[in-house]
């Protein structure tokens, strides 16, 4: 009889797919709360930005200050095609994702040559560019009021309009991202990556393409930023100046930082966390920033890998190392 070897089950899997299963089902808990309902959506799209950004930042180690812009950019080429040619997801989205992977594309190839600092404040410039453009084309965009009166969407001819629908579709896509982000880490690209962050100059000394693999994680980033951008306007069914801004983007690099930079898990449980916390502490004081940004440098001091940083020490201690781990 020839032997059978079985892969042991590893208590992270069970823990992931639980997790997965439990926010599939979380509209059926939140059905007569749909405030909270609706603040879960936005966490959502929240996480989708976050890991949208350690796309880059967790790969390549380039930091940008600027990936707002992507985020609105995505929103107001929504918003309008919505408005003006048809408000088909499958027309809208896919096309938001071309546009702003092309814009990505050609002013990728001149950012990603930069390295630190340089790159930082480039980001940041470009996306005050793509701000300021919202105001000079203010007949199109609404200038300061934002663009407004955007349709309700369909999919597939489909009307989505309850707020079930709406989570559901991005949870969805926050999934799939994940799990597409997780594969690509896996691959001989993502070991790439790794490499480039580690040590840009050696990488580039043993042929690894250093330019070309930092422009197609700036492109995938952006690209998953607007598709983030572009659901929350449909879901909102409007979309402001405000996206676009510094302090969004402040925002989203907070969200990476919160959870862990660089473990695409982290970043999505940082950005739902922020959300949640925003609010309830906003619910409490009107001084809620001060504490808020408080409890973000105890956890930054005391936990420099984030929350998934931290949870990882906690499971060890109750699990024993994962694979690839070395107890000391």
């Amino acid at each position: 009889m020839p032997l059978v070897v079985r892969r042991p089950v590893r208590p992270l899997h069970i823990l992931g797919w639980v997790s997965v299963l439990v926010g599939a089902l979380l509209p059926f808990a939140l059905g007569s709360q749909p405030f909270v309902l609706q603040l879960a959506s936005q966490a959502i799209v929240a996480a989708t930005l976050a890991l949208s950004l350690d796309l880059l930042t967790g790969n390549t180690g380039l930091l940008s200050f600027g990936h707002a812009g992507w985020y609105g950019l995505g929103g107001y080429i929504a918003g309008l095609g919505a408005k003006f040619v048809a408000p088909e997801m499958f027309l809208v989205l896919p096309l938001t994702m071309i546009v702003v992977a092309v814009v990505a594309w050609l002013t990728g190839l001149i950012l990603v040559r930069q390295i630190g600092k340089t790159f930082a404040i480039l980001t940041l410039a470009l996306s005050q560019i793509f701000y300021s453009l919202i105001f000079v084309a203010s007949a199109w965009t609404g200038g300061e009021d934002g663009l407004q009166g955007i349709p309700v969407p369909t999919l597939a001819g489909l009307s989505i309009a309850a707020p079930t629908a709406w989570y559901w579709l991005l949870y969805f896509v926050l999934i799939a991202s994940l799990l597409l982000a997780l594969y690509l880490r896996r691959t001989p690209l993502g070991q790439a990556w790794l490499a480039v962050k580690s040590n840009p100059e050696r990488s580039l000394f043993v042929g690894i393409p250093v330019v070309r693999l930092k422009l197609i994680a700036y492109v995938l980033s952006a690209t998953l930023a607007a598709l983030a951008g572009g659901l929350f306007t449909l879901f909102n069914g409007a979309v402001s100046p405000d996206t676009m801004s510094w302090l969004e983007s402040g925002n989203i690099l907070m969200y990476v930082v919160l959870g862990g930079v660089g473990t695409l898990i982290g970043p999505v449980i940082g950005g739902a966390a922020f959300t949640f916390a925003a609010q309830y502490i906003s619910s409490l004081t009107d001084a809620w920033l001060i504490y808020f940004g408080g409890l973000f440098v105890v956890i930054v001091i005391f936990a420099p890998d984030g929350l998934f940083g931290l949870a990882s020490v906690f499971w060890r201690r109750l699990f024993g190392p994962s694979r690839g781990q070395v107890a000391r």
